[in-house]
């Protein structure tokens, strides 16, 4: 194996490989490496943890030998990433890959590239297409709602729907829940059943370059979600079992309505939440004519109250939340203006932005808010 490849490009495709591959708690090395699989017009970088799998295509270089090899992922990623050069040169010799640029001559350990795990692609066509852009919205606005390590395995991912010419995605712990939906750029062929995806691999997909217009091919089997990123084909097992009926969840009776300015309620929720603690985790939301009120109390520190002028002319509510339930869905809201509605203070609330997001939390107690 012999060529030279672009820095940038080669960077940021091992920091992909390494979302994957780092941090693995695994007796088998060989999942900590890469698979380096040069051929006359491309180098392929392949990583797996058996579970989630990312081959992607680093195209800016010139072959002069094609080859096979494996190296510890972690280790060329900090290297390449540490050269200043535009281009750098890689040669394999025996059993050594030796890297150079200007001034610089690394030589890392390599090992048989036939013991690696063989790690999915696409085959055939894909069931749907989706613009990179829109998925990447979905995936931001519900990835951040679900379970971590919760026994019910099937909330520990996002639940993906396809109806005619919509996606939908939806999280849940158990405490909230956020439901997205977006348009196919091609309606699927036909029915595509409902999957769960794990998180590891939504947060993969976020992170993968792309133009926002570009078109991302998915394919559905029973165990296995392949897609076509730009550069790369992103391959993840499924999580097994049946996600919880989100219809259910969410109410259709909340009838205190009122329009806020992301911006100013996510810095009057900061403020409020400053005098919270382990014992008064909630802030208390009063919402009455003309304005709304967020207020805390910490026992034996101080309170904190912090008003919003606000168009309401409804009925008034006192309903708590947890402060970082509210701020999680602020922070990933890319709107100015979202919709909150209430209907008492043992009821869930509901924001909303247009019609493509809906984002469901449970009340806390007000005697701990």
């Amino acid at each position: 194996m012999k060529l030279r490849f672009d820095q940038q490009e080669m960077a940021e495709a091992l920091r992909a490989i390494c979302s994957v591959t780092a941090g693995l708690r695994t007796p088998k090395e060989i999942l900590k490496r890469t698979r380096m699989e040069v051929r006359p017009d491309v180098l392929l970088l392949t990583g797996t943890d058996l579970e989630l799998g990312l081959r992607y295509a680093v195209t800016r270089v010139e072959v002069e030998e094609p080859g096979d090899t494996l190296v510890i992922a972690d280790m060329f990623s900090r290297i390449v990433s540490e050269c200043t050069d535009e281009v750098l040169s890689v040669e394999t010799v025996d059993d050594t890959l030796h890297i150079r640029g200007t001034g610089s001559h690394f030589q890392i350990l390599t090992q048989d590239p036939t013991e690696f795990p063989p790690v999915p692609t696409m085959e055939g066509e894909p069931d749907f297409t989706v613009e990179q852009g829109v998925l990447a919205r979905l995936i931001s606005w519900t990835v951040f709602a679900a379970a971590r390590e919760s026994s019910r395995y099937a909330i520990n991912g996002v639940m993906w729907e396809v109806e005619q010419d919509k996606l939908t995605l939806a999280a849940t712990d158990g405490r909230r829940l956020s439901l997205a939906r977006g348009s196919l750029a091609e309606a699927a062929s036909s029915s595509i059943p409902q999957v769960i995806v794990p998180g590891k691999a939504l947060s993969l997909l976020s992170r993968l370059p792309g133009e926002p217009d570009a078109k991302v091919g998915v394919k559905v089997t029973a165990n296995q979600l392949v897609l076509n990123v730009g550069p790369a084909v992103v391959s993840t097992s499924l999580v097994e079992g049946h996600f919880p009926k989100y219809q259910d969840v969410i109410p259709s009776d909340c009838d205190r309505i009122v329009e806020l300015n992301t911006a100013e309620f996510s810095s009057a929720l900061k403020r409020a939440a400053l005098l919270t603690n382990e014992e008064s985790k909630g802030v208390r939301l009063s919402l009455a004519e003309g304005s709304l009120t967020l207020s805390s109390r910490a026992p034996e520190q101080g309170e904190a109250t912090v008003s919003l002028p606000v168009e309401y002319s409804g009925e008034p509510v006192d309903i708590g939340f947890n402060p970082v339930f509210l701020a999680d869905v602020l922070r990933v809201a890319h709107a100015d203006e979202i919709t909150a509605a209430f209907k008492e203070a043992k009821r869930p609330g509901v924001i909303r932005i247009g019609d493509d997001f809906v984002y469901v939390v449970m009340p806390v107690s007000l005697t701990s808010a």
